[in-house]
């Protein structure tokens, strides 16, 4: 894993707002578009969160079919159930369908815009990781930093 993500949010709104705005301090490069389901190419990571038949999932097909390693989206398990039929009925197999991260985010009990992209990007974080069962830290055994040697991490607090 790079430290850089390349992100692209498809929809607007609130939500879509905080993740371009939050995603910049963490290094990432960010690309979005409100109503076209094209992905670029290169993606590491695409977030869909426009709630809309004819953009949600042409996007995800997209982002399945140019081989993006994560794909989430956001939605109600209403929502949900509605692409996954449309990505079903559109020649997306059922094993592709299992990568998609859908309701989107880690449960952290997020409410507002802003702590539902920080969900997002905590999960996209993880799964880029390789943390598919990621928690909190304080209940995981051994070194907080395990892919770095003892004392080499970084304390932006001193």
């Amino acid at each position: 894993m790079t430290d850089t993500c390349r992100l692209h949010v498809v929809g607007d709104g609130p939500v879509a707002e905080a993740l371009l705005t939050l995603a910049a301090p963490l290094g990432w490069s960010v690309t979005s578009s409100t109503d076209d389901p094209g992905v670029p190419g290169g993606v590491d990571a695409l977030v869909v969160t426009s709630h809309h038949d004819g953009v949600d999932g042409p996007a995800i097909r997209a982002g399945l079919e140019a081989g993006t390693a994560y794909i989430g989206g956001m939605g109600s398990r209403r929502t949900q159930e509605r692409r996954r039929e449309w990505l079903l009925e559109n020649g997306v197999a059922e094993e592709a369908l299992a990568t998609v991260h859908a309701p989107i985010g880690l449960d952290i009990g997020a409410n507002a815009p802003g702590e539902i992209a920080v969900a997002i990007l905590a999960e996209v974080i993880a799964v880029r990781a390789g943390r598919t069962a990621a928690g909190s830290v304080g209940d995981r055994q051994g070194p907080i930093h395990p892919d770095l040697p003892a004392g080499d991490a970084y304390c932006p607090g001193g």
